[in-house]
């Protein structure tokens, strides 16, 4: 952020200057940073702050377009949000812009205690206030998810608290384990999920009790065996149930912190309470218990949601305990669940060591406590609470195959089985976790699990370790983006990596595996590079974003080797002379022409082979001619040396005959 804001100053929609030189400290999220805020388009009656998120998290963007300019006395007013400065700038940051709260944090957090409401301020100020809050976020079908006690200010009026921010992180991500519902706070915080608005009304419950007491509800032990707790005596008796409160207020809290969601108080229950027409809550139906308990780790377990909870904490020894006899015994003996363990005989395969299975300890434990959250080798998660999780994940290789695993392995599709009652939206979400396991199964470049970030988090920016500081959202940004930052120095690698694949697959929907499978010709270099300088091409061509000079130098240096297969010294020249043209136009579809100009390359193959032909040719001539040059050396040798018998027989025969005439005279 430093070399971001050099001269103290980031500017938002050219309208709001966030001073990075002047913090609110007082006004931090847990992971978002406060700044002072100048509006130089308006006169607000508040002053202003910016959040400054953390750009590894993704965004909650339709929840933060229902939310802009709504304005509630209970709280705070979101005025606007996106990316700090200017496409093209070498960092960007998402800022979300509110008015600043006009009174001091109620708490600095769950762990510091504070000065008790009285009861009549329930009745008076706190959800007064509270209720319209709740009722427009229902209205709008946003879900808060931050509702905690030191997310709470004092209200400028004294007139009762007003409620803060909840998009700087993921939902629920912030929240303390105790103020989440059961299911929720067996999650991992960052897939926690959208939730229902009844997590909302839990969460106000422990914030009403927190209240109450001036602190947060004594516990003793861990946050896991508080959940135990829970599991076991309800949420009510594990949170409020040594505390002496008034009726009234006892059967408030009943009926918030009730476990089952479909019984829990919504806002027509707590409207009725606050005009006085109080009726009695029943109390939560408690699950089944064992007449004795199972110890599994360290704790002992009574019901089979604590044994589905306590089995999901270490899943290699989960994984063998529930295959245990045991176990086994347990369910059918003491919590008389016949049929759950006849169901998990068909899930694990009976019982016996065997080597540890976290597909089937994940089935087990959905079948022992159905609406848990998804549990795979250690990770827990909601099913609206991958989308966000992964994306979150995508710089830990641990997290990462571990997931990938969760969506290859389809374990999503049989908690959705398990589940019967389910939430509407929920049947878009089935099928879009489906299509992930496609994904994940295919390893080349454009899919995998850079794809699934991309498909489940529509607001994440391009992880491309070239672009990422440059926060690109949509694909029409991508390529400039890329001619900015090779400007200065042209990288040594290939213009596509996995991200960029991935991004532009999952962006751009008029981009089909057609154009993304020869993305993977591992063996085949220059049919890999041309396929990812098409891909730029098309892209550029949907975008019309103008020429883009650098980054058309960039990869004409990648396709210089592809057009040198020519084989015409002349020809090559003159393409590469084209190329050269062509990348200075800055249009990637000029070099592709060229390219991919398969007359010319035909034309360039016919004379290569029509010259292999005629070298051939002159090569069979040139060794017939060296034949035959043998041939008639060898003919004149052997004629040579007849002639020289022949002649040297007669020239004897006459010295003879010579010799024998001299001594006849």
């Amino acid at each position: 952020m430093a070399e971001a804001a050099a001269n103290g100053k980031l500017t938002l929609k050219g309208r709001y200057e966030i001073v990075t030189d002047d913090p609110l400290p007082a006004f931090d999220s847990p992971r978002a940073k406060a700044y002072n805020v100048i509006d130089t388009q308006g006169d607000r009656p508040l002053p202003l702050m910016g959040l400054l998120l953390d750009r590894r998290l993704p965004v909650r963007l339709s929840a933060l377009d229902e939310m802009r300019e709504c304005r509630l006395p209970g709280l705070l007013t979101l005025l606007d949000s996106g990316q700090t400065g200017r496409r093209g700038d070498a960092y960007r940051q998402m800022c979300l812009i509110y008015e600043r709260p006009s009174g001091p944090r109620l708490t600095a957090s769950e762990e510091t205690s504070f000065k008790p409401f009285p009861e009549e301020a329930m009745e008076r100020q706190i959800l007064p206030r509270m209720l319209p809050v709740l009722k427009e976020l229902q209205a709008r079908n946003v879900t808060h998810r931050a509702i905690r006690p030191s997310n709470l200010f004092h209200s400028g009026d004294n007139r009762g608290l007003v409620l803060g921010e909840c998009f700087s992180a993921p939902p629920a991500a912030d929240q303390p384990d105790f103020l989440e519902s059961i299911e929720s706070a067996m999650a991992d915080p960052l897939g926690r999920g959208d939730g229902e608005h009844t997590d909302d009304y839990y969460a106000l419950g422990v914030t009403i009790l927190c209240l109450l007491l001036g602190k947060k509800p004594e516990m003793e032990g861990s946050n896991n065996d508080l959940l135990h707790l829970k599991m076991e005596l309800g949420s009510f008796s594990a949170l409020a149930g040594r505390y002496t409160m008034s009726l009234p207020i006892v059967e408030m809290l009943r009926g918030l912190l009730n476990d089952d969601p479909r019984e829990r108080w919504g806002i027509t229950d707590l409207e009725h309470w606050l005009a006085g027409r109080h009726r009695k809550t029943q109390r939560g139906k408690l699950p089944l218990k064992a007449a004795r308990a199972i110890t599994i780790g360290k704790a002992e377990c009574v019901t089979s949601q604590s044994a589905a909870f306590r089995l999901s904490l270490d899943w290699e020894s989960g994984a063998q305990m529930v295959r245990s006899q045991s176990f086994d015994n347990w369910l059918r003996r003491s919590l008389h669940a016949e049929d759950l363990a006849k169901s998990l005989q068909g899930i694990v395969g009976g019982t016996g060591p065997e080597p540890a299975d976290a597909k089937a300890l994940s089935r087990a434990c959905m079948v022992l406590f159905p609406s848990s959250p998804i549990s795979f080798k250690g990770i827990s998660v909601n099913p609206d609470g991958i989308a966000y999780i992964v994306p979150a994940s995508a710089g830990s290789q641990a997290q990462r195959q571990k997931l990938g695993e969760l969506l290859a392995a389809k374990v999503p599709s049989t908690w959705f089985a398990t589940n019967t009652a389910q939430r509407t939206d929920f049947a878009r979400l089935q099928s879009l976790l489906d299509r992930m396991a496609t994904l994940m199964a295919q390893t080349g470049p454009g899919f995998g699990y850079e794809r699934i970030i991309y498909e489940l988090s529509p607001s994440i920016h391009c992880l491309s370790p070239l672009i990422e500081s440059r926060l690109v959202v949509n694909y029409e940004d991508l390529l400039p983006a890329m001619e900015a930052a090779v400007s200065e120095r042209l990288p040594s690698h290939e213009p596509l990596d996995r991200h960029t694949a991935a991004f532009i697959a999952s962006r751009c929907r008029q981009v089909t595996d057609r154009w993304i499978r020869p993305l993977a010709a591992e063996a085949d270099g220059f049919a890999r590079i041309v396929a990812q300088v098409r891909l730029m091409a098309f892209v550029q061509g949907l975008s019309s974003n103008g020429p883009l000079p650098n980054l058309c130098r960039w990869l004409e240096i990648h396709l210089r080797p592809v057009l040198s297969q020519f084989h015409n010294l002349k020809r090559r020249k003159q393409m590469l002379s084209e190329l050269e043209v062509a990348a200075k136009s800055g249009i990637i579809g000029k070099m592709m022409v060229l390219v991919e100009d398969n007359q010319a390359r035909a034309k360039d193959e016919q004379g290569y082979r029509a010259a292999i032909a005629s070298f051939g040719r002159a090569d069979m001539q040139v060794k017939q001619l060296q034949n035959e040059a043998n041939y008639m050396e060898y003919t004149a040798r052997l004629l040579g040396e007849q002639v020289s018998a022949v002649a040297s027989g007669v020239i004897g025969g006459l010295a003879s005959v010579a010799i024998l005439a001299f001594y006849m005279i």
